[in-house]
């Protein structure tokens, strides 16, 4: 393996980490978010570059929440002030990490620079507490290196020209070890190495010149220049050209994949688990919600936080699922079955799959304002009050569906009343 080509000493490189920031941050922290990274938490952030997830990280655990960022090289972290950051210098390839540590672990652009990149997985899943959740992102650069490139350039006349560039450079890169396709193995390492909940995203981007990103890729072949020209055929007419179409703001091409996978370490690690893949009973839930009106408008991501968050409960019919009066501390989603809704001993309305209650006493803090009894077998979604916090507090479409339905409901009950 040769060395990392990216090097934080290089004049420029804070300039790059800044437009793969701007590009990339918003996404990944639209995906931390709905994986319910909240105060409290423990976070290791990998290979953190400028910082900017680190410091997010940091402000979004506080005040009792603790993060770990790494580097090799960890210049542009040391200025940073954030007073629950802790900054490592770590090689991933050859040094330990702590097991069983943090509830949540990021990297982003750096397992497909490592050799091994299958152990690295597994090496950083061991790292996660039980339960805990980890996020990673790799690029996939295969649209640029198919003959012919699956690109998109406007206007298309520099094409050729800019895909000879890229191919060259990520030539270069190869020999140093990396994988500019690894981002499609994502997911499956994940699976392999037993992870739990597994789900990917997988984005192309079309980008103007002058753009954030277009800005970090104009660094890139500026520090890769002097190996282009020195051990390719490309120029450096050619790379000005290419330079020249990514700096100007009435032209734009597409750049490569960005993969980003997320899974979920299993509260118990299970003997002989490993390689067996994502557990039936994940699977089972995810496929369910993804059917639920209630569910219908939630991301991936966000359907594998709720799977999560979801305990499931199986009844036969005539059981009592809520009891008018008593105390609430459940929310509920009908799977299978069907229920029904009386108060004051009178019927008020019949629940089947996808219907779900419970959610009134939780929001009010009060006493459950009806009876559900089963009227056949019954499998449903359990929600405790701490899960029911977190759909309503992280997932917002789930939170805006739960309020309107609810405002329907009392509407509905006004009337009824009228008509008394």
């Amino acid at each position: 393996m040769g060395s990392y080509v990216f090097d934080n000493s290089w004049e420029q490189e804070r300039e790059r980490l800044a437009g793969l920031e701007a590009a990339n941050d918003p996404d990944t922290i639209g995906h931390l978010e709905s994986l319910g990274v909240s105060p409290g938490w423990r976070c290791l952030e990998i290979a953190a570059g400028g910082g900017s997830i680190a410091q997010w990280l940091c402000r979004r655990v506080a005040p009792s929440g603790k993060v770990v960022a790494t580097d090799v090289d960890t210049r542009f972290l040391e200025i940073l002030e954030e007073p629950n950051l802790d900054v490592r210098r770590h090689n991933l390839i050859t040094d330990e990490l702590p097991e069983d540590e943090f509830d949540l672990i990021h990297g982003r652009f750096i397992v497909e620079y490592l050799p091994d990149r299958e152990q690295i997985v597994k090496k950083l899943i061991s790292s996660l507490k039980p339960g805990g959740w980890i996020l990673l992102e790799d690029a996939d650069f295969s649209p640029l290196t198919s003959q012919p490139s699956h690109t998109i350039m406007y206007p298309d006349s520099g094409e050729n020209t800019a895909s000879k560039v890229w191919r060259a450079a990520l030539e270069i890169v190869r020999r140093s070890g990396a994988d500019d396709e690894y981002g499609r193995r994502l997911p499956i390492d994940m699976i392999t190495a037993g992870l739990m909940d597994v789900a990917a995203e997988i984005r192309g981007f079309f980008r103007w010149g002058g753009s954030p990103a277009s800005a970090a890729s104009v660094g890139t072949l500026e520090l890769l220049r002097e190996s282009l020209t020195g051990t390719t055929d490309v120029t450096d007419d050619e790379i000005d050209q290419t330079i020249a179409v990514l700096s100007d703001p009435e032209q734009a091409s597409s750049g490569p994949l960005v993969v980003r996978a997320w899974g979920r370490r299993p509260q118990v690690d299970k003997p002989g688990g490993e390689g067996r893949g994502m557990p039936p009973r994940t699977e089972t839930v995810r496929s369910w919600l993804r059917t639920s009106p209630l569910f219908s408008n939630t991301s991936e991501v966000e359907l594998s936080r709720i799977a999560s968050l979801a305990d499931e409960l199986h009844v036969e019919a005539g059981e009592r699922l809520t009891i008018e009066g008593d105390p609430g501390h459940t929310f509920m989603v009908i799977a299978k079955g069907t229920a029904t809704v009386s108060r004051g001993g009178a019927r008020l309305a019949a629940l089947g799959p996808g219907s779900y209650f419970g959610e009134i006493a939780l929001i009010e803090q009060g006493p459950r304002t009806a009876t559900v009894t089963a009227d056949s077998r019954m499998w449903l979604f359990v929600f405790d009050a701490a899960g029911f916090a977190s759909l309503m507090n992280g997932i917002p479409v789930v939170a805006d569906e739960i309020f309107r339905a609810l405002a329907r409901r009392k509407q509905a009950d006004r009337g009824a009343r009228k008509k008394r």
